[in-house]
């Protein structure tokens, strides 16, 4: 057998039984539990995990890393809005890919081969973000594959010269259809975008990723209307919602109902904990809402729940460092999981649940599947994200990308 890479002194990330893994052309050709024959290159897992590399299911790589200047004062999403309206209309194609390519690498050495990108599609910016967002997946496309979805955050019906622009940016390389239905005027309006986005998805035979709710007014629930027009359309299984905050402020009723149709749909939802802790709430009394969708009864009702970090240092959110495992933990806080089921449920988010919403039928670790592996210095789920340990490596496509290695140094005292 001739190996072009081995792993060695591995666990498997499902079971934590010992592991070697076996490399060729770019794929795995074999996992036995020891006795690989060396490869050209050989690494040592140090007892670690060996993962399929992590999926970042929601981002929006055109404002990564816009600060100075952009503060924003309420620290609510309308005053973000607002700010980034402006922001966008000084936005270049060098401008985005230099920043973008800063969170892409970032993004990268953390374990993320696989990144959705929202692209705003507007009557202010026109298509100019799109090429420069095209430019930075381009120019980046070696060491991450990126999705684009077209967005028209500034709506269809009350914004209608972005719908001619929707159809623009399909022929123009955006591979999903996107929306923002609740920042219509009204349900009714919100139904009309909708249905303005499937008609384009279905031209382009294309999957649809809406950001869905992401207030926390209770009113809004268009997420039942993009069930019900998913099943409509048998789109089922190729939508995503993401957000979803309104329904942390429904009534139970309300909520099950909803979830139930979101089940029969087969929607993905993706949560976006980190953002919407932030943004929501803000100007409520206390008791203040948690402001992200109801992660644990979706995943007991059986719904795919996968996480996204949505912004990096920007006038949405101050924070981030392009890790999923951050995003999960921090999802994990919000929704209650920490049950040892809930756990695994939260650190399979970036993982085995992205792999169904984008979707990568051949994710995984398993022979035969492309090498997209990570090496984690973790040994279990929980350690996983407590710790949030190195990346020790990330290969893609059975060539490795980054190594990093954190090395604690202890001094007796005197």
């Amino acid at each position: 057998m001739n190996l072009d890479l081995v792993i060695r002194n591995g666990i498997l990330d499902t079971s934590g039984e010992p592991v070697e893994v076996g490399i060729a052309d770019g794929h795995i050709v074999a996992i036995e539990p020891e006795g690989l024959p060396d490869g050209a290159q050989v690494l040592d897992a140090g007892g670690g995990m060996i993962s399929p590399a992590f999926i970042e299911s929601h981002f929006h790589l055109e404002n990564a890393l816009i600060w100075d200047g952009a503060i924003n004062r309420s620290g609510t999403l309308r005053e973000a809005i607002e700010l980034y309206a402006e922001v966008k209309k000084r936005l270049t194609v060098d401008d985005i890919v230099e920043r973008a390519g800063r969170a892409i690498r970032e993004a990268v050495a953390h374990g993320t081969l696989w990144l959705r990108s929202h692209v705003d599609i507007d009557h202010i910016a026109k298509l100019s973000i799109l090429e420069g967002v095209a430019a930075a997946r381009e120019a980046n496309r070696d060491i991450i594959d990126v999705q684009l979805v077209a967005f028209p955050q500034l709506g269809l019906t009350r914004n209608p010269e972005a719908v001619d622009m929707m159809w623009a940016a399909m022929e123009k390389g955006c591979d999903l259809v996107g929306g923002m239905p609740h920042g219509e005027r009204d349900m009714d309006d919100a139904a009309r975008h909708i249905e303005i986005a499937f008609e384009i998805a279905k031209a382009y035979d294309a999957d649809v990723d809406m950001h869905i709710d992401e207030t926390d007014d209770p009113y809004w629930h268009s997420l039942e209307l993009l069930a019900e027009k998913t099943i409509e359309m048998g789109w089922q299984g190729r939508v995503t919602a993401s957000h979803c905050c309104a329904m942390s402020a429904w009534d139970d009723a309300l909520a099950e109902r909803v979830i139930d149709k979101v089940r029969e749909a087969g929607i993905s939802v993706v949560t976006n904990a980190p953002i919407n802790l932030m943004l929501e709430g803000r100007e409520l009394p206390h008791p203040k809402p948690r402001g992200i969708a109801r992660v644990k009864e979706l995943i007991e009702a059986g719904v795919n729940v996968a996480c996204g970090q949505d912004d990096l240092q920007n006038m949405f959110y101050s924070y981030g460092k392009m890790d999923p495992l951050e995003v999960a933990v921090i999802t994990a806080h919000a929704a209650h999981l920490s049950a040892p089921h809930e756990i695994q449920a939260a650190f399979d988010m970036p993982r085995y649940n992205a792999a169904r919403l984008w979707p990568l039928p051949d994710y995984g670790l398993k022979v035969g599947a492309e090498a997209n592996l990570i090496v984690l210095d973790a040994r279990s789920a929980v350690e996983a994200l407590r710790r949030q340990p190195d990346r020790r490596y990330v290969i893609r496509k059975g060539r490795v990308l980054t190594e990093t290695r954190t090395d604690v140094r202890w001094y007796r005292p005197a």
